[in-house]
Order: structure tokens, then C-alpha cells, then sequence
């Protein structure tokens, strides 16, 4: 089922500690892995998209690109994944605007694709799914340093989104 963008803006309301703001739900934001996370759900001209704002807390880190390939480089480093089941299905892949750059951290032979420092804004475009109320996001991602090494990844980290009819 299409939705107009105001049917759509309608739909969304996230886990405990969620809040609505205009055409966005978002659900309650939570630290793993030495990283900040918040996800939200906005409704565009060109159809939902679920957003998730990655931020490494300690500076210096930075947050694994998109492009590492799974399994990392020689093993090392987790490569960055946004995915969805339930209410919401992918209709394309996750992208960002962030630019990409390489690290090699201290003691590694390894250069390893990472995003600059600061926050990562993945954006995954997605449709509704009839009969359904809930969703899931789950996310996988890292970080690393040249200096300081990589920090414990963190592996499917699951973000329920609940969402209404529209019109209620």
C-alpha cells in the first residue's frame, strides 16, 4: 500500500521514551559499543525512510563504513548494517552522506574504510507492510581509532518501532 507523505507522518510512534515531532517518531536513543544511537522514521516526498544517527563518544573513533566488506579486512573491524522486519521492509540499500576516509590503527597492517569523525547518519528507504504494527531496526557497527584501537562491535542491536493506523 502507498502512503501519501501525511498519511505517512501519521503512523509513528517509537518504543518507550518516544517522542513525536512533525513528520518524525523517535524512538528512545541508547549508548552500545562506545557509540550514541538514535533512530527515527521520517515521512519524505520520495516515501519513508528510516534514519539512525551514529556517534562514537570518544574522539578520535570513528564508525565503520558501510563499504567494509563482512568479515572485515584480515578480520578485522565489523562492517556498518542497517536492517529492518516487521511493519517496515527495505524497498533499497542503506546509504549516507558521510564522507568516507581510511584508518590504520596503531599496530595493525591493516587500512580499514571509516567514516569522518563525528556523527553518521544512515538512511534506509522503506514501505509499510499491511496487517502489521510493529517494527524492528537493527543495527551493527563499530569503531575505531589510529591511536586508541577499535572498540567492542555491537551486533544486530535491536530498536522497536510500534505504529498506529493512520488517522488515529
Amino acid at each position: 500500500m502507498a502512503l501519501t507523505p501525511a498519511a505517512a507522518a501519521l503512523l509513528f510512534t517509537g518504543c518507550a521514551g518516544a517522542q513525536e515531532s512533525g513528520p518524525s517518531a523517535v524512538a528512545a536513543p541508547f549508548s552500545d559499543g562506545g557509540v550514541a544511537v538514535s533512530v527515527r522514521v521520517e515521512s519524505r516526498d520520495d516515501g519513508l525512510r528510516v534514519l539512525a544517527d551514529l556517534r562514537p563518544e570518544r574522539d578520535g573513533f570513528h564508525v565503520y563504513s558501510l563499504t567494509l566488506p563482512d568479515g572485515g579486512i584480515d578480520g578485522i573491524g565489523i562492517p556498518t548494517r542497517i536492517r529492518t522486519d516487521g511493519a517496515l521492509q527495505p524497498t533499497g540499500a542503506a546509504t549516507t552522506a558521510a564522507r568516507e576516509r581510511v584508518v590504520r590503527p596503531e599496530g595493525l597492517d591493516v587500512r580499514l574504510p571509516v567514516y569522518q569523525e563525528g556523527r553518521v547518519t544512515l538512511e534506509l528507504p522503506v514501505r509499510r507492510v499491511e496487517g502489521s504494527d510493529r517494527a524492528r531496526v537493527f543495527l551493527t557497527y563499530g569503531a575505531c581509532s589510529e591511536s586508541e584501537g577499535c572498540l567492542a562491535p555491537v551486533r544486530d542491536h535491536a530498536v522497536t518501532l510500534m505504529l498506529r493506523p493512520a488517522g488515529n
